[in-house]
């Protein structure tokens, strides 16, 4: 445990730099289209409203 604590504030001060050389590099983020967005959002709501219909379901039965 004693070699663990220095050892990993060295790992932290070495992700800093590779986080810098990374941002550097890396390309500026491209735009969402807005039919991504609008499918990504009717599949949550969708998974959303399938689990409660499933949650309700299921306790209605158990009431029988």
């Amino acid at each position: 445990m004693k070699k663990f604590i220095p050892a990993a504030g060295l790992a932290v001060y070495s992700m800093a730099a590779w986080a810098d050389e990374a941002a550097a590099v890396a390309p500026p983020p491209e735009d969402v289209s807005p039919m991504a967005m609008i499918v990504v959002i009717l599949i949550m709501v969708a998974m959303i409203g399938g689990f409660i219909a499933f949650t309700v379901l299921k306790d209605r039965k158990r009431d029988k």
